[in-house]
């Protein structure tokens, strides 16, 4: 019996050793005062991103909010600036299969708005690091679908050396003294300019900016209200264009199968004096040749000294699909975006210029002019965030007719008719 009595009693003991290491154990997947030990933000997810730009530019942003948020990973997707992301985008949205995370542009935003598939960001803490001048582009009746924190402006690039080479010294100050270095440049066996014709360019943009925007800002509301038409804007744009550079061969008809990375390749390597671009090309310029002595001067305008437009506009911004599964993860993601560090990361792997509040951008010495006298000044335009409708449509119409007039199809005054025509033809809808 003492036998038993003694196993028995060293059973309970057992069993109040047990009770106690349980009873002052933390429980199972909390850590130190109860909180939780799982990664922070919970569960384990896999956010979906359509991003604009390319993953290498986003890494440092990425792998910075997965340090804050390691139970968050992604799929990340990239399609390329404007054409190509705006269909895609476009094609996951209608077959219902759009990532977490996309990207609202001017081309893009009144489908997007007005389709429902958007979160409205406006009330979300963290839209007030973004700046007053860069909602409207991403809003509908006073409320804001999308947050950019950063702004651009872009002109012509140029090769410093090339320009040397070819006995230019001093940058030209309007239009003609423009094309006259051009013409220096091809009589000197270097090719002038490279640009990309599948969008609607740096040059056209800028040049009506001087011509037609800085005498008339209201210009496009006019248009869209019946009041004016293309040819009263446009008109001296396409002529110039086509005068100056398709007839004298600085631009030619085989550019319009180019690419934008063949563009910025083909300029970092020396091969051609000018390309219009912006802040986004210059990472890949330093990296490809970081001997490129390079800057960046406005599109002069007829007749004009100094004062000009560089385009520009709002950055891009970043929305929530209203379909997403994981909301929360992918405000927490837009939240790291606006926060110092994520500012920081996103200007160190884009070259972004960052116009978020609070935030000074570390401006590259080519952009200098492009940020000082251009983004900050005002002096910026594009046309697809200045049409109130049919950014798209127009957009492409533009393309198609540039492109025909590149190959002597149409006149300047047929480009004209037709961007007309297509706005009438999109209001009737």
């Amino acid at each position: 019996m003492r036998l038993k009595s003694r196993i028995w009693m060293s059973i309970c003991m057992v069993l109040t050793v047990c009770l106690a290491v349980v009873g002052c154990s933390t429980p199972a997947g909390t850590g130190p005062e109860g909180e939780d030990s799982k990664p922070k933000g919970g569960d384990k997810v896999k956010l979906s991103i359509l991003s604009w730009n390319n993953e290498k530019e986003m890494t440092p942003v990425i792998q910075g909010f997965q340090a804050k948020y390691p139970n968050i990973s992604f799929d990340f997707q990239h399609a390329p600036p404007v054409k190509d992301y705006i269909a895609k985008l476009q094609t996951m949205l209608l077959s219902d299969s759009a990532t977490d995370i996309f990207i609202i542009a001017a081309e893009n935003r009144n489908e997007i708005i007005d389709g429902g598939y958007a979160i409205d960001l406006t009330d979300q803490p963290f839209m007030s690091a973004m700046i007053e001048s860069n909602k409207p582009m991403l809003s509908k009746d006073g409320r804001t679908y999308a947050f950019t924190q950063t702004g651009w402006a872009g002109g012509l690039y140029y090769n410093k050396e090339l320009f040397a080479k070819a006995g230019i010294d001093k940058l030209p100050e309007t239009w003609e003294q423009f094309i006259e270095v051009c013409l220096k440049l091809k009589a000197a066996g270097i090719q002038p300019l490279y640009d990309n014709m599948q969008d609607v360019t740096t040059i056209h943009n800028t040049l009506f900016a001087n011509l037609t925007y800085s005498k008339d800002p209201k210009f496009d509301e006019k248009l869209f209200k019946g009041e004016k038409t293309f040819a009263d804007g446009w008109g001296e744009v396409f002529k110039l264009w086509k005068r100056d550079l398709i007839d004298n061969e600085i631009l030619t008809a085989d550019m319009i199968g180019l690419t934008n990375d063949q563009i910025v390749n083909e300029f970092a390597l020396g091969n051609v004096a000018m390309f219009p671009g912006g802040p986004w090309n210059i990472n890949t310029l330093e990296e490809t040749n970081p001997d490129l002595q390079y800057g960046m001067m406005a599109v002069p305008g007829p007749n004009a000294t100094g004062g000009n437009y560089f385009a520009g506009a709002p950055g891009v911004g970043y929305a929530v699909n209203s379909k997403t599964k994981y909301k929360k993860e992918a405000l927490l993601f837009i939240e790291y975006l606006a926060s110092p560090e994520g500012l920081q990361k996103f200007e160190e792997g884009t070259g972004a210029m960052i116009t978020a509040h609070g935030y000074e951008s570390k401006v590259h010495p080519a952009m200098e002019s492009a940020y000082k006298d251009g983004l900050l000044a005002g002096k910026v335009y594009l046309p697809m965030v200045s049409w109130p409708r049919h950014q798209e449509a127009l957009r492409s119409q533009f393309v198609i007719s540039i492109q025909d007039l590149a190959v002597h199809k149409v006149t300047p005054e047929q480009v004209s008719e037709a961007l007309d025509k297509k706005l009438k033809e999109m209001d009737s809808k």
